[in-house]
């Protein structure tokens, strides 16, 4: 229970990170510098589920030691050879992107971005590795680490430059994370993440491909599925609309926050009862969790609904008011956002990367066409019920496929760990 504990305040932590920040930058930043900050973030939580499919997966499903155990030593090292070519890769396509929308006049244009993005990639890997090795507490401290950096800059930096501009934005939080994100790499490369890095290996990874293909495909879709919405309201209806959704999102995202903290160490459990074939406690814990998860969604959306007129006449001078109207529908998505993420994890522990992808298209193309028909005959709120449709019908496909491949391992008889065997 601890373990659990520990990675919800390290999730509540990371909420306040990106809840702070939203809200201050809002109310200190002009609306195009704030806007510019809020598209390379976007893009770096792109990149983050782009990397997950490039290495992190490849941890995730190995029995939780440390990394000189040597069930997870050879995988590592290779995989942090992997993210050395990934980051910098990165760094160099922001740069180029960034510069040329900005000889293009684009108020996109940051170049300070190539800092930022391959920053908070970093820190992200260095925070699931934590997870992936049973270190919450470790994570809990670099999250709480960034959290204390990017507040002090950020606080510096309204006093030194008024009013801050995007560069400077990207600038000072790339500092925070970049910095947090250097002192965990050093620390697991301590471990012996690096002892005898040969780059010759990197050709083992073709033997990761194949499953990171699907896994390419799954997150892909899982961004189009959380993201779509973005750019349709955007297209549509223009930037102030845009805002106002983004803004009361703001206020339910602890929900799904709290099921990715549960990802991170609930994995560690189930990657136990997969090894040790206990097919009915995988289910269990993936039901039961599902249920409480949904539960606190509704209690949560409730809350915030209540407490909006005292949020927005409080702290935002009556602005957004007329956003409450949309927290049920974003509690709804976050509730099924909630039961998706849970499945998905059961099926990612199962090593299901195709199945589960071909699930997440799915759902993808049916949020895709669920938002552009609702936001005919309900506006911009049909993005939302266009949203929750497709995460709706991931978790019911991802439920499916768990009910079939748990009937068949229960009647199967047991082959042995698979956990720490390479793909074929």
């Amino acid at each position: 229970m601890s373990r659990y504990l520990t990675s919800i305040i390290e999730q509540a932590l990371w909420s306040l990170l990106n809840l702070g920040v939203i809200l201050l930058l809002a109310k200190l930043a002009a609306p195009a510098e704030f806007g510019a900050f809020v598209f390379w973030s976007s893009t770096a939580y792109v990149l983050s589920s782009v990397q997950n499919a490039v290495s992190l997966c490849h941890l995730q499903v190995l029995p939780p030691a440390a990394g000189t155990d040597p069930a997870r030593r050879d995988v590592e090292r290779l995989m942090l050879m992997v993210t050395v070519v990934f980051l910098a890769l990165v760094a160099g396509a922001v740069l180029v992107v960034a510069l040329a929308l900005r000889a293009g006049g684009s108020g996109f244009g940051a170049p300070v971005a190539a800092l930022f993005v391959p920053a908070f990639l970093l820190q992200q890997y260095v925070r699931f590795v934590c997870f992936s090795r049973g270190e919450a507490k470790t994570a809990a401290v670099q999250t709480g680490a960034v959290l204390v950096l990017a507040a002090g800059f950020l606080g510096l930096g309204h006093l030194l430059f008024q009013p801050l501009h995007a560069d400077e934005i990207l600038g000072l939080l790339g500092a925070a994370y970049g910095l947090v994100g250097l002192a965990g790499w050093l620390r697991a490369m301590g471990g012996g993440l690096s002892e005898r890095l040969d780059w010759r290996r990197l050709c083992d990874y073709g033997g990761y491909v194949r499953q990171s293909g699907w896994i390419f495909l799954g997150v892909t879709s899982s961004e189009l599925l959380a993201r779509f919405y973005v750019f349709a309201v955007g297209g549509a209806f223009g930037n102030a609309v845009l805002a106002l959704l983004s803004f009361s999102q703001t206020f339910l995202r602890p929900v799904p926050l709290l099921a990715l903290s549960w990802s991170m160490v609930g994995r560690n459990d189930l990657v136990r009862r997969r090894e040790a074939a206990d097919w009915r406690g995988f289910s269990r814990m993936l039901l039961l969790t599902t249920a409480g998860g949904i539960a606190v969604a509704a209690v949560w959306t409730l809350l915030v609904y209540e407490a909006w007129p005292l949020i927005t006449a409080g702290l935002f001078d009556g602005r957004y008011h007329e956003a409450q109207a949309l927290l049920p529908l974003w509690g709804l998505a976050a509730g099924l956002g909630f039961g998706q993420t849970v499945l998905s994890t059961g099926l990612q522990v199962l090593k299901a990367f195709k199945a589960l992808a071909l699930a997440n298209a799915a759902a993808s193309l049916a949020a895709t066409a669920a938002i552009l028909s609702a936001m005919g005959p309900l506006g911009y709120a049909g993005a939302v019920v266009g949203t929750a449709v497709g995460q709706g019908l991931e978790a019911v496909i991802a439920g499916v496929i768990l009910a079939v491949m748990l009937r068949r391992l229960s009647a199967a008889p047991r082959s042995g760990p698979s956990g720490s065997q390479p793909p074929g």
